[in-house]
């Protein structure tokens, strides 16, 4: 599709069985539940004049989760939203609801339909398509090409974010919000000259003790032999130097699919910010992980560590409070995976705990069998707002969330905050918080401030990768780390298959995963552990591939296959 044609195909709820005529039209099998609209040239959107209606005279409703700083509320007409009133010209009035409530106060009331709000953040346990086929979400394809200028030229340069935001049925119902991997800065919105980011500086990473490392004067492991050796060293060595074999060489943070990152070392990689069982080879066919051959070698590698008492003994029931409890007794050495931006909390935890030479730091991804260290970036595109069907003006909705998200002024309000307040700019350009961000009298980081402002928010906005380095100007090591991948060492995700993401599945075959995804998955994460604990011998692999094959894993196959073909032909 392109920004002068858009194929506004709006077809049954059985999508899955639409099929095309040679005339260009779509006939589908079954019960059709809305109109069929046919392909019509539209005007491509041009760049927005200022404001966006005359002031005063234009007002939007939007309807979010409220502030992750909770005691600064979107209800209170944020600065940063007071800048966009400004720019715009566009009042807006705020229904913030409490972020625990939201799911249940704002899926009842999009249930009932009824008095909806122009635009509206969609709820985490909602399904962005199905809110659109349900009639509640408007379709949005015409609407962006004519008046989503900003989102426009993004998507030539990446096509990919329209794949991400497109339903099985052909049409968009959400405007994006994106993650790291498509922004670098905000002035390059202005001059439309885009350049890759590179390397997310907030990735998913395995993280070790570098200051352990030292003492045992070791370096910071690059293969799986590497990683072997140093636990062993971790588990014999005593390097927290208290007199007692009581160090954990390595656990996982979140669950324990964290361990499997180790399956890097056999080809097998994870998927960004998801522990995702699917991947795609070269040739474009999707497959399941935890049936291939690199993740028996992967569940070999654990089992060795386990049965030698180097990986945590409650690695399986892993999760963020417990393993930070750990960390801050001095006891854990390394981690499988991790956030980035939690380096800087672990490190200041050990320090108020006494351990002043406490180092932890990002480890590059285990070398896999061509000798190559590839990351993953994060799946950085999700549905996020929906414009309802009873907005009154769905052109200066679309306008404005536009102009909020992808704009070079709202980029830098949504990643910055408001100029002279939360930082200022050089006269080369270059961005630094002010000191009420970075040392806040009120005790707070330098985030949660900019989010006290409005930035960093619910609504879209783009992680530009500027921000991040602006946010972190105190720990030049992270940036360091993500600019250290070259080109070729940088692999994108597979889709991410949520809610809100970009894997679209029909009906049909969301019947079809319902029936057979979670008995497979159940199964897959009990015998692993077994593996990995040897209650179960790896020589019955074959075995338990057989099984997972016979709980439907070929109708799975076929629906990710679809899906992922949709995808890449949007």
């Amino acid at each position: 599709m392109t920004g002068v044609v858009a194929g506004v195909l709006t077809v049954s709820l059985l999508a899955g069985c639409a099929q095309t005529k040679g005339d260009g039209k779509v006939e589908t099998k079954g019960e059709e539940k809305t109109e069929i609209q046919g392909t019509e040239a539209v005007k491509k959107a041009e760049k927005p004049q200022l404001p966006l209606a005359e002031t005063g005279k234009e007002t939007l409703t939007i309807a979010t989760m409220d502030n992750w700083f909770a005691t600064k509320s979107y209800n209170d007409n944020l600065p940063v939203y007071e800048e966009f009133e400004k720019l715009t010209g566009v009042k807006i009035v705020w229904e913030a609801i409490p972020i625990n409530d939201y799911d249940q106060v704002m899926g009842t009331r999009l249930a009932s339909g009824k008095n909806l709000p122009d635009i509206f953040v969609i709820p985490w346990e909602a399904n962005a398509d199905q809110l659109g086929f349900d009639g509640i979400a408007m379709p949005l394809n015409q609407l962006m090409d004519e008046n989503a200028y900003y989102l426009n030229q993004l998507m030539d340069k990446y096509p990919v974010v329209r794949s991400g935001i497109t339903a099985a049925d052909g049409n968009i119902y959400a405007y994006p919000g994106f993650g790291e991997g498509f922004i670098n800065t905000a002035k390059e919105l202005e001059t439309g000259e885009l350049t890759d980011p590179g390397a997310n500086v907030c990735p998913n990473v395995s993280m070790i003790r570098k200051d352990w490392l030292d003492k045992l004067n070791l370096k910071v492991p690059e293969t799986v032999d590497d990683w072997y050796n140093v636990l062993k060293a971790f588990k014999t060595q005593d390097p927290n130097g208290n007199g007692k074999a009581d160090e954990i060489p390595l656990t996982a943070t979140f669950n324990v699919r964290d361990i499997y990152r180790f399956g890097e070392a056999f080809g097998l990689y994870r998927s960004g910010n998801a522990e995702c069982r699917w991947d795609v080879a070269e040739d474009g066919k999707v497959f399941f992980k935890d049936t291939t051959e690199a993740f028996k070698k992967t569940l070999e590698f654990l089992n060795k560590l386990y049965a030698e008492g180097l990986l945590d003994p409650e690695y399986a029931t892993a999760g963020y409070d417990k393993t930070s409890e750990k960390i801050s007794r001095d006891l854990l050495g390394s981690l499988s995976s991790d956030w980035m931006s939690n380096i800087a909390t672990y490190n200041g935890n050990l320090k108020t705990a006494g351990v002043e030479d406490a180092n932890w730091v990002a480890v590059k991804p285990i070398k896999n069998p061509e000798g190559k260290s590839m990351i993953t970036n994060r799946w950085s595109v999700w549905k996020t707002a929906a414009i309802s069907k009873d907005c009154k003006n769905p052109e200066l909705a679309m306008k404005w969330l536009d102009f909020q998200t992808l704009s070079a002024q709202g980029v830098a309000l949504t990643n910055f905050g408001v100029e002279d307040i939360s930082y200022t700019k050089s006269d080369d350009g270059k961005i630094t918080l002010t000191q009420d961000a970075v040392q806040n009298p009120d005790g707070i980081g330098a985030q949660e401030y900019l989010r006290s402002l409005g930035a960093w928010g619910q609504l879209p906005y783009p992680q530009a990768k500027e921000g991040y380095e602006v946010l972190w100007a105190d720990q030049p090591e992270i940036i360091e780390f993500a600019n250290s991948f070259t080109s070729d060492q940088i692999r994108q995700p597979f889709p991410n298959s949520g809610t809100k993401a970009a894997l679209a599945f029909t009906d049909e075959e969301n019947a079809i995963r319902t029936e057979v995804e979670t008995n497979i998955e159940t199964y897959c994460d009990e015998m692993a552990i077994k593996f990995i604990e040897g209650k179960e011998s790896l020589d019955k692999f074959d075995e338990y591939v057989a099984t997972v094959e016979s709980y439907g894993l070929s109708q799975l196959l076929e629906v990710h296959q679809s899906a992922y073909d949709r995808f890449v032909a949007n």
